[in-house]
């Protein structure tokens, strides 16, 4: 962990080195300086880096004196909510769970009507599933049949995206925590430390959590313990994309040790949400920002290599909710969205 938050951060510092020669984006519409608080999630983590890059581009482009604040606050379900209360004016969040506030299913009680888009497509999150067997069935619901009636199921806390997501597919294939509970078996609901320590004690048969490609802890768990990466069978992961939203997304081999195949998951990318009320403007410049300056934008991590505003930032399934209208000037005027 300490080796991944010293490449973030010299992620980091490469892309800060790098704003002193982007071209700066003009805020036309802009004369009065600006406050903006940017939720991401915690230090360390990749979208906490997202943020600080994101608040160092608008720093340069927003009126002189304005303040952009990037602390290391929400997280996958949090951020919408904070932009509809008031506490941040731009938060990051996935695309699926953008959906949900939109529906108001999942985590919200209602729909959260007050939240835009800007962008999205930023990178790709897969729906990871990993059966602590080294020659497990390769579907979800085949290898959960071969493990018997007191199978043992980890999750991340109870709240998380993670969560949220494993209780969807599993409750797709028959094995909800009630249905699971009866049975004889068990759902965990606790941290990363916890669930890498279990893997090769032979705690648990089964963990589920969104992931990237590469992504630590899961790096780490393939590296003790032989494990197998399953996928969710067609029908299944075509109820997730038509049910919840999701998107079916290809985890190319060799991601992680052992995972040989390519695999086709359940898949979100990241987006930006912030306030219907937010000026069309002040909405109008970020992503002008953004998308001039891309290269400063994607130097700020790896997992934004491949982003590019022309082909994804406007296109709805990268998005799961409507877009802001200042977004939609700028997008009309680049000619990508009619």
């Amino acid at each position: 962990m300490k080796r991944w938050m010293t490449a973030i951060s010299a992620a980091a510092l490469i892309a800060a080195s790098s704003f002193t020669t982007a071209t700066t984006a003009t805020a036309a519409g802009l004369k009065d300086p600006v406050q903006l608080r940017v939720a991401s999630f915690r230090q360390g983590s990749s979208w906490y880096v997202y943020g600080v890059t994101l608040g160092e581009l608008l720093r340069k482009a927003l009126p002189e004196g304005s303040q952009i604040d990037t602390p290391p606050l929400g997280g996958g379900t949090a951020n919408p909510l904070l932009v509809a209360r008031g506490k941040a004016d731009i938060g990051l969040s996935f695309a699926v769970v953008n959906r949900w506030a939109r529906e108001g299913s999942e985590l919200f009680d209602a729909p959260q009507t007050d939240l835009r888009t800007l962008m999205g497509g930023f990178d790709q999150y897969y729906l990871g599933m990993i059966a602590n067997r080294p020659d497990a069935a390769g579907t979800l619901s085949g290898y959960v049949d071969e493990l018997g009636p007191e199978k043992r199921i980890m999750l991340l806390r109870r709240g998380s995206f993670g969560s949220y997501a494993g209780e969807q597919v599993l409750g797709e294939i028959g094995a909800g925590e009630d249905a699971v509970a009866e049975a004889g078996g068990s759902y965990t609901f606790t941290d990363f430390s916890t669930v890498k320590s279990a893997f090769p004690a032979g705690r648990t048969d089964l963990f589920i959590q969104v992931m990237t490609r590469g992504h630590p802890a899961i790096t780490e768990i393939a590296e003790t313990t032989d494990v197998t990466f399953l996928e969710p069978g067609d029908d299944t992961l075509a109820t997730l994309q038509e049910k919840y939203g999701w998107q079916a997304a290809t985890l190319q081999p060799g991601a992680f040790r052992g995972q040989d195949q390519a695999l086709r998951l359940p898949g979100t990318t990241t987006s930006l949400v912030v306030s219907k009320d937010m000026s069309d403007e002040l909405a109008y410049t970020i992503v002008k920002t953004v998308c001039e300056n891309q290269d400063a934008f994607r130097a700020g991590h790896k997992a934004l290599a491949d982003f590019d505003c022309a082909s994804d930032a406007w296109r709805a399934e990268n998005l799961g909710m409507p877009l802001h209208p200042g977004a939609k000037r700028y997008y009309r005027e680049q000619g990508w969205l009619e």
